[in-house]
């Protein structure tokens, strides 16, 4: 059975600062809750970007790496290898205004059984909503 995350959020940015953030693989180990390693991989068409993600979750370590396809304002995420069985994500960003993003982010994913028992759905909101406060909170600093 799958699991999903949707949020929605303004962040105070353009949609090109956000688009940045999101394909910046090197950033997240900076601001991203339990990342403790991340690195952009190299990849040879312009609109893919690869990158290695390594989190910390109750005394493991997970890698996962991932491709971001951009098209527009949107960006699709699948992975490449990992400790899901199957994953997916968008992130949408809709301009309101030259400092205003209205910005989305939908995930679908399926879970090994070990991980399964942990994984309840407050705890996956908690989580998607952690993770988009800190996408927020990197931009808000960074435009300081």
């Amino acid at each position: 059975m799958s699991s999903s995350f949707e949020g929605s959020e303004i962040f105070q940015a353009s949609p090109e600062e956000i688009l940045n953030l999101i394909n910046n693989f090197e950033a997240y180990q900076e601001f991203l809750p339990g990342c403790v390693e991340s690195t952009r991989m190299p990849c040879s068409e312009d609109d893919l970007v690869k990158g290695r993600l390594v989190f910390s979750l109750m005394n493991n370590t997970y890698s996962f790496e991932s491709m971001n396809k951009t098209h527009g304002f949107d960006v699709c995420i699948s992975q490449l290898k990992g400790p899901f069985k199957d994953f997916s994500a968008i992130w949408s960003l809709e301009s309101i205004d030259s400092k205003n993003t209205k910005v989305k982010f939908l995930t679908k994913f399926q879970l090994p059984f070990f991980l399964k028992i942990f994984a309840k759905q407050s705890l996956i909101e908690k989580i998607g909503t952690k993770f988009m406060e800190a996408f927020k909170k990197q931009l808000t600093e960074q435009n300081q």
